[in-house]
């Protein structure tokens, strides 16, 4: 789906640091001043954007390289770039900007296109300053101001300045921690709103958190209305307004030759019975037959193209998918309803920010039997009757008709949904271990096995894929004999199976031998550093993980020692693991399950004390004796 320049943030995985004096680069002053001017129903944005930085050391002269985004709905205009040197006194111009197109891979089809230049004779000490206007064509997109960014800011700024005739929105997030002074001015035609705030913090990076909007401090802004002829017309209000919008550009949407598309469809639903038979089959068929390609084009961005055309090339975005779904589902009688929704690195909710800042993504919303179904084209391999994994707790804004819209709700997927079964058998021959093993997975264990399989093996064998990703046993771990099932979302199942050898494993003293039945180690390295991290730990999916091993005793050797049982049942994350003896082998039941997608701060302590204990049950061995 289409997401405007002016709105795009930086986008990394970031976190409050505490405010350090010694910093390598700082930004002395960020400012954003918006004009507003209408006349006759006509918009005209003007932003003027000043960042003024200082290069403290000569740690971080990378930063000298700069890029500014645009697209159709932004212009670029009267960039002024300039290097100041204080020993010397010399202030050096920018004297070569080069634009760019995006996305030249040829996976991506985008209008956005980048202006590109390197701030010269940047060192230690040289302050940098960079004036542009950003000419915003479309009165939706407003965009955000963060306040906060990568490095330290001294003072940050936002200015907008607006017709009297004009109403203005705005929210603002994360800001409880800074200081901010909120000023409200007026001229004889126009109101102005000032935010100052100084001395904010940089932000950085953590592992398995929530995206950056999740904590940076920011604001959006947002025109609600306007007044011409003693008419009030509204533009974004509230969520009326935005999903008005939306449907007026649906409406734009090529429903023209939908002969070949209902024939397809008519084919697919024809060996079914039921609603839900057909609706399963006909998104597999949408799954397999149509490519995922992204198209970000102007409104072309926000308008999916036409279902025959889509069918015909075989190729889509998550807007053209989602609608090819709507037009083959309806057709066969089974209602379903183009949907807007944001993924999880959108933390905002409708009525909140009623604006494109909510959503990034279109789905398809299916009804059958009064349960509302989330499909998603552009997910390849998850499940009918699941959504896209990104979308769960997101609020879901269904078009129910061009009048009419519901805001929904997608469910977080039981850890049932996800399972993975392991099934291991270990033998003990000439000092060395070897094991046969069995997975199942389903739900989103299964989708994230195939998505690594696919895009992340690359070009690994088989074998250096599983020992990256499983790395089970020790680094001399061999896997032989590998196979992997279909991967079409059709099948319900995967099944990998593989035989290991693993040398230097069991360790035998005189008559003992001690051998650990815990291969996988799964979640052993997930502590969390609570002196250090500062944000809730993100988990894509809840899941379970239930491993059956069995050790065939062998001959001539009797078993001396079982570890006890051990568990730590928690309502949101635990474990349970016990051993057996029969006919001559030692059998462990393991279960480890996460009930939740979010490990709050405050449930640190108690996260760790899971892992510890499931640490300390995997050093637990069994003893053999001859």
């Amino acid at each position: 789906m289409k997401f405007p320049v002016l709105l795009l943030f930086f986008v990394a995985n970031i976190c409050l640091a505490q405010k350090n004096t010694n910093e390598d680069f700082r930004f002395l002053e960020r400012t954003e001043d918006i004009k507003i001017n209408l006349k006759k129903g006509t918009f005209n944005i003007v932003k003027s954007i000043h960042k003024k930085a200082e290069y403290v050391t000569a740690n971080k002269l990378y930063f000298a390289n700069e890029v500014l985004h645009f697209d159709s709905f932004t212009k670029l205009q009267d960039i002024e770039a300039t290097t100041y040197l204080p020993v010397s006194g010399k202030t050096l111009e920018v004297d070569y900007i080069e634009t760019k197109h995006e996305f030249d891979d040829g996976i991506f089809y985008s209008d956005q296109q980048t202006k590109n230049f390197t701030f010269p004779g940047v060192t230690k000490g040289a302050i940098t300053d960079l004036k542009y206007k950003e000419i915003i064509s479309e009165p939706h997109f407003l965009g955000l101001f963060r306040f906060g960014t990568y490095a330290p800011t001294q003072k940050a700024i936002l200015r907008i300045e607006f017709p009297k005739n004009v109403e203005i929105g705005y929210k603002e997030f994360h800001t409880e921690n800074i200081t901010i002074d909120f000023k409200k001015e007026e001229t004889k035609n126009s109101n102005i709103y000032t935010w100052t705030t100084e001395n904010v913090a940089k932000f950085m990076s953590e592992d398995d958190a929530e995206a950056a909007l999740y904590h940076i401090p920011h604001i959006i802004l947002h025109i609600k209305n306007y007044t011409e002829d003693n008419k009030t017309v509204p533009i974004l209000n509230n969520v009326t307004d935005l999903y008005s919008w939306y449907a007026s550009l649906a409406k734009q949407v090529d429903e023209s030759d939908l002969k070949k598309v209902y024939k397809i469809a008519e084919d697919i639903a024809k060996k079914y019975t039921t609603d839900r038979e057909k609706a399963e089959a006909i998104y597999n068929w949408v799954q397999e037959n149509i490519t995922y390609v992204a198209f970000e084009d102007g409104l072309g961005g926000f308008i999916p193209r036409g279902a025959a055309s889509v069918c015909k090339n075989r190729y889509g975005d998550c807007k053209d998918m989602a609608n090819l779904l709507y037009v083959m589902l309806n057709h066969v009688g089974i209602p379903s309803y183009r949907t807007w929704i944001g993924t999880r690195d959108r933390p905002y909710l409708y009525d909140e920010v009623p604006t494109p800042m909510v959503d990034n993504h279109m789905i398809t919303a299916t009804v059958i039997d009064k349960d509302t179904i989330f499909i998603d084209g552009t997910d390849s391999y998850v499940n009918f009757g699941m959504p896209s994994s990104f979308t769960q707790t997101k609020e879901a804004l269904i078009g129910i008709s061009p009048e009419k819209f519901v805001l929904k709700k997608v469910p977080v997927q039981p850890s049932e949904k996800s399972k993975t079964s392991i099934n291991t058998t270990i033998t003990f021959e000439n000092g060395n271990i070897k094991a046969s093993e069995k997975r199942t997975m389903t739900g989103y264990e299964r989708v994230d096995f195939v998505t690594d399989y696919l895009y992340k093996k690359k070009d690994n064998t088989e074998e250096e894929f599983l020992n990256t990703t499983l790395a089970l046993g020790n680094n001399k771990t061999k896997y032989q004999n590998i196979e992997v099932s279909p991967l079409e979302s059709k099948h319900k199942t995967l099944t990998l199976t593989f035989d290991l050898l693993i040398e230097s494993y069991a360790k035998t003293i005189g008559s003992k031998t001690i051998l650990n039945l815990n291969i996988d180690r799964v979640l052993s390295k997930q502590k969390i550093d609570i002196e250090v991290r500062k944000y809730a730990k993100k988990i894509d999916h809840q899941f379970q993980k239930k491993y059956t091993t069995t050790f065939i005793v062998p001959k001539g050797y009797k078993v001396t020692s079982v570890p006890k049982p051990i568990k730590y049942d928690g309502k949101a994350y635990g474990f349970d693991i016990n051993y057996e003896q029969k006919d001559g082998k030692v059998i462990q039941h393991k279960t480890i399950y996460i009930n939740t997608l979010r490990v709050e701060k405050e449930d640190f302590e108690a996260w760790n004390s899971f892992v510890k204990k499931l640490i300390k049950a995997y050093k637990k061995s069994i003893i053999i004796e001859k």
